[in-house]
C-alpha cells in the first residue's frame, strides 16, 4: 500500500536581505532651566513655566535590512534583525508669551531626526508562508536641535546647533508574507526611544552675566513601514516525508 503523499510544509529558515520604505512620527519633549543667577529665581521659574512644549518632526523614511531566520520546528521562529535608514522631515516651534518677563523675548527650538540604525531579536510565529512577528533591542540614530533666545524684541539672539547621536532601545511587531520560495513582504510597527540630550544656550551679550539657559530634548518616534526581502538559500520548504 502506498503511503499518502504530506504537502511540503515551507520553511523560514535563512538569510536574507531587503529595503524598506515608510513614514516616521517623532515627538521631541523639551524642558528649560533657565540659570537663576542671570534671570534671578522668579525670572527663571516664569521663563522655564512657559518656553516648555514639544514639537513633533515626521516624514518619509528608508533604508535596507538584513537578518537571519532560524525555523524552529513547524511553526516558530527566532532570529535577528540589522537595519539602516535615512529620515527627513523638521519641526519648529516660538514662544513669545513672556508676559511676566519681557513681552518682546523671542524662544524657538526646533528638532529633526536624520539617521536611524536598530540591531533586533525577532520571535514569531509562522502559519505556513505568513509569518507574524515581535522584535525589540538597540536603536541608534542621529538628531539635529536648534535651540535660541532672542532678547529686547529679537535683537539680541544667542543660539546653540546640536546634532548628537543617541543610543537607545525599540520594540515593536509585524507580519510578512512569502509569496514566492524566495521573496517575502512585510508591514511592520516599531517604537524607538532615543533618550534625552542636554544643550545650552549661552548668555546673550547685551544680557546679565549668567542668563544661560539649558534645554533637555527627550526624543521618541514611531515608525510604520513595509518592506520586502530576498531570501537565500533555495526552495524554501521542508522536504516531504513519505
Amino acid at each position: 500500500m502506498v503511503a499518502p503523499i504530506v504537502a511540503p510544509v515551507f520553511s523560514w529558515t535563512g538569510f536574507y536581505i531587503g529595503a524598506n520604505v515608510g513614514y516616521h512620527w517623532d515627538r521631541d519633549q523639551a524642558t528649560t532651566a533657565a540659570n537663576p543667577v542671570g534671570w534671578t529665581v522668579a525670572g527663571a521659574s516664569a521663563l522655564n513655566s512657559v518656553t516648555g512644549g514639544s514639537v513633533n518632526p515626521g516624514g518619509i523614511m528608508g533604508g535596507g535590512q538584513i537578518g537571519y531566520n532560524w525555523q524552529v520546528g513547524s511553526n516558530f521562529l527566532l532570529g535577528f534583525e540589522a537595519d539602516a535608514n535615512a529620515l527627513a522631515g523638521t519641526s519648529s516651534r516660538l514662544v513669545t508669551n513672556f508676559t511676566v518677563i519681557n513681552p518682546a523675548d523671542v524662544f524657538t527650538t526646533s528638532a529633526q531626526s536624520t539617521f536611524l540604525a536598530t540591531v533586533r531579536g525577532r520571535a514569531g510565529f509562522a502559519a505556513d508562508r505568513v509569518l507574524f512577528y515581535v522584535t525589540g533591542g538597540l536603536a541608534v540614530g542621529s538628531v539635529k536641535f536648534t535651540d535660541s533666545f532672542g532678547s529686547f524684541g529679537n535683537t539680541d539672539v544667542a543660539s546653540v546647533n546640536t546634532t548628537t547621536t543617541r543610543t537607545g532601545w525599540t520594540g515593536g511587531g509585524g507580519i510578512e508574507w512569502a509569496f514566492d520560495n524566495n521573496w517575502s513582504v512585510k508591514a511592520e510597527y516599531l517604537y524607538v526611544d532615543l533618550g534625552t540630550t542636554n544643550t545650552l544656550i549661552p548668555s546673550c551679550t547685551t544680557c546679565a552675566p549668567g542668563s544661560d539657559i539649558g534645554v533637555n530634548h527627550r526624543y521618541t518616534e514611531s515608525i510604520a513601514r513595509l518592506g520586502v526581502n530576498y531570501r537565500f538559500g533555495g526552495p524554501g520548504a521542508i522536504a516531504a516525508r513519505y
